[in-house]
């Protein structure tokens, strides 16, 4: 069955998807968030709301274990009730530029079950732990980035190791030991693409990230562990991928 939420929300703009199940919860740029359901072949909506700020949505993270929606907007964190998407009464997180959830608490059925979420925020001086359980939210504490870094454009974590990328490097964070190294260029080469290179950093499993980097030729995909040491070898594609997912398996879509 091919489905577009396109068929359904007329007049707003898909800017950010989840699915959970049989349901997709969709943002858009009017700051409208919608959960669908699907019934009889088809999806229908069944609750819809708009954020605070009534601004695009940047990013969703469902998580399964608490039933709950982190959404990102106007560079602040609303947090959401699943399925009915009822405010909780948390104050936003705020001055957000990106923010990566723990790999082992978006697992499906849940891994960490009883155990409070732990998810990073990049903001543009530092990168802020914070712990969820239900309807309270902990501060843990900033680990600060060198003075004028590049800002972060998006992240992953996995356990205490945190891979995010900027506009020129992938960068590597052991959030125990509060350490960062730059990893690979996201470009290794200056060259008049047609297309933005966008950085793409894929969970593989516990400790392991999956990058992309474009050479001018090809684009590379390189596995590397939290400790920055590659393994299982590279993966070469003649264009750059716009997206990168592993479910079970690596899957690569719609190379440019």
């Amino acid at each position: 069955m091919q489905f577009t939420l396109q068929h359904v929300i007329h007049a707003q703009h898909i800017s950010a998807a989840q699915g959970l199940g049989s349901e997709i919860i969709v943002g858009c740029t009017d700051g409208q968030l919608t959960r669908f359901v699907l019934e009889q072949q088809a999806y229908t909506a069944q609750t819809t709301v708009t954020i605070p700020s009534e601004k695009p949505i940047d990013d969703l993270v469902v998580l399964p274990s608490l039933s709950r929606l982190l959404v990102q907007a106007d560079h602040q964190i609303y947090f959401y009730t699943l399925p009915f998407l009822d405010l909780v009464n948390i104050k936003p997180i705020r001055n957000v530029l990106t923010f990566a959830v723990d790999h082992r608490h978006l697992q499906r059925p849940p891994v960490l079950v009883n155990e409070p979420v732990e998810f990073s925020v990049i903001k543009r001086t530092g990168i802020a732990m914070f712990s969820l359980r239900n309807d309270k939210l902990w501060y843990q504490k900033e680990i600060p980035l060198p003075q004028g870094s590049p800002l972060a454009l998006t992240a992953r974590r996995t356990g205490h190791h945190l891979c995010f990328a900027d506009n020129e490097y992938y960068n590597m964070v052991d959030l125990d030991q509060a350490s960062l190294f730059q990893l690979l260029p996201l470009r290794q080469i200056l060259d008049p693409t047609p297309w933005k290179v966008e950085p793409i950093v894929t969970v593989i499993g516990e400790n392991e990230f999956l990058i992309t980097s474009w050479t001018g030729s090809s684009a590379l995909g390189v596995f590397i562990t939290g400790d920055g040491d590659p393994v299982r070898g590279t993966l070469e594609w003649a264009g750059y991928p716009k997206a990168v997912c592993r479910c079970p398996v690596l899957i690569v879509k719609d190379v440019c």
